[in-house]
């Protein structure tokens, strides 16, 4: 339920209407055109967890908890929050008894298809979804930055790297580098058309694929960032051994996923390796999952490292 409302109050975009002011339930409904009355229950629920607050004038104004909603603030999570529960989750959590019994993913058997299919048959929805992940990515890129060394490369591939974000970020860090993204086709304009709008057209190119079937070679560093967790361990090795084929021997892999730990603080990462168990199939890994794989596709794992907001996880050619 709470879930639902907040991405309810997401998608009226009621934060942004309520940045630097106070508005009843009546105004904001006229604004947004829903029923006035149906509102003020939705906004009264969030305000009961500290999400918007009722004033003593029966206006709603918005708190520390629902300023993240605002769609015009660096660290909105308004995106995410309109994606994580579409109703193709939601439909594919209410198997979750058969996930339990099977160990299967169920989001194809309650939608009809499998989620990436599902998202390009439904283009807002992936718009919503590559927006959110490339919000997300603003959050990791400064510590992903200020902590890998590419220095000594001349040439990068991301892969899976949505509209670009994390390339875009590493080539403006190190004006040496020439990069590519490698994404599915769906993604290809808007990537272009970021790359273009970060200033690095030049030294970018966007290449179109199945990291599944084959992955583009000959690159310094290859990096994926929160790719591997969407994938069972079976494909994970087909991923991983794809990068293997396509890797000189003088080059990198680095990977960005959580890492698995016993350690207290490791709630958040818990919740989403479930996520990927129903939606996907895929998983969060531990340092030792993490070496068994890159082991297993012919790879040495160098180093995994815990940052403030993900994981690092770095391979050489074995």
């Amino acid at each position: 339920m709470k879930a639902k409302a907040l991405q309810a109050a997401a998608e009226l975009n009621i934060a942004d209407l309520l940045n630097n002011s106070s508005k009843s339930a009546e105004e904001l409904a006229r604004i947004t055109d829903t029923h006035a009355p149906s509102l003020y229950r939705l906004l009264r629920a969030l305000a009961s967890e500290g999400i918007f607050h009722e004033n003593q004038q029966g206006c709603f104004e918005n708190t520390p908890l629902s300023e993240p909603l605002r769609s015009d603030i660096p660290d909105s999570v308004r995106d995410n929050i309109r994606y994580i529960p579409n109703d193709g989750n939601i439909q594919a959590w209410m198997r979750f008894m058969d996930v339990l019994q099977t160990g299967e993913p169920v989001f194809e058997q309650a939608n009809g298809l499998p989620v990436w299919e599902y998202l390009k048959e439904q283009p807002d929805l992936e718009q919503i979804f590559d927006i959110s992940m490339t919000r997300l990515t603003t959050f990791h890129c400064d510590t992903i930055v200020n902590n890998c060394d590419f220095s000594s490369a001349r040439t990068i591939i991301d892969i899976g790297g949505g509209q670009g974000l994390l390339l875009a970020r590493i080539l403006l860090a190190y004006p040496q580098l020439r990069g590519a993204l490698f994404e599915r086709d769906s993604v290809a304009p808007r990537a272009e058309e970021y790359l273009a709008a970060q200033g690095v057209a030049d030294r970018s190119k966007v290449i179109l694929g199945n990291f599944l079937e084959k992955i583009p070679e000959g690159y310094d560093i290859y990096t994926m960032k929160h790719v591997l967790h969407d994938w069972s361990d079976d494909h994970a090795h087909q991923i991983l051994c794809r990068c293997r084929k396509a890797i000189p021997p003088h080059g990198k892999l680095v990977i960005f996923d959580k890492i698995l730990s016993q350690a207290e603080g490791s709630a958040a990462v818990n919740w989403i390796d479930l996520h990927m168990l129903v939606t996907l199939g895929g998983k969060e890994r531990s340092v030792e999952e993490f070496d068994t794989l890159l082991t297993h596709a012919g790879f040495t794992m160098t180093g995994a490292t815990s940052l403030q907001v993900t994981g690092m996880v770095e391979a050489s050619p074995a």
